[in-house]
This record gives structure tokens, C-alpha cells and sequence, in this order.
């Protein structure tokens, strides 16, 4: 009867042991989890900021193009004129 007795704490001592180390285990994995949504949450953000960036630049670019293809215009219709004059 000792013997079962001994044998059955034991069993319930392992028992309590798994339970504890599940516990951490979820535990990491949970904190593992958060970390990962916030530096996704950190990736998001500067990824917005540079697409923000990044059209801005093109609108600047756009505008750079549309300038210059006038100023082409512009010196063409100087170089005829000064052809016919």
C-alpha cells in the first residue's frame, strides 16, 4: 500500500510539473506573440511612411517632367523663330 501511495505521489508531483511547464511554456509564447504583433505594428507604420514618401516624391517628379517637357517646347519655338527671322 505504501508503494501505491509513493507511486501515486510521485505521479501527481510530474503531473504538477508538466502543468507548470506548460504554463511557462504558453506563457513564452504568449509574450512571444505580442512582441511579434508590435514589431509588425512598428514595420506597418514605416512602411506607410514611406509609401507617403514615395508619393510625394512622384507627385515632385510629375511636375518636374510636365516642367521641363514646356521648357523643351519653349526653346523649340525660340530655335524656329530665330530660323525665321
Amino acid at each position: 500500500m505504501a508503494a501505491a501511495q509513493s507511486l501515486l505521489a510521485t505521479q501527481t508531483k510530474r503531473g504538477n510539473e508538466r502543468h507548470q511547464n506548460t504554463e511557462a511554456r504558453l506563457d513564452q509564447l504568449e509574450k512571444g506573440s505580442v512582441e511579434s504583433a508590435r514589431l509588425l505594428q512598428a514595420m506597418a507604420e514605416q512602411l506607410q511612411a514611406l509609401t507617403l514618401v514615395q508619393q510625394k516624391t512622384q507627385k515632385r517628379v510629375r511636375v518636374a517632367l510636365v516642367v521641363g517637357a514646356v521648357a523643351t517646347l519653349l526653346g523649340v519655338g525660340a530655335v524656329i523663330l530665330a530660323i525665321m527671322t
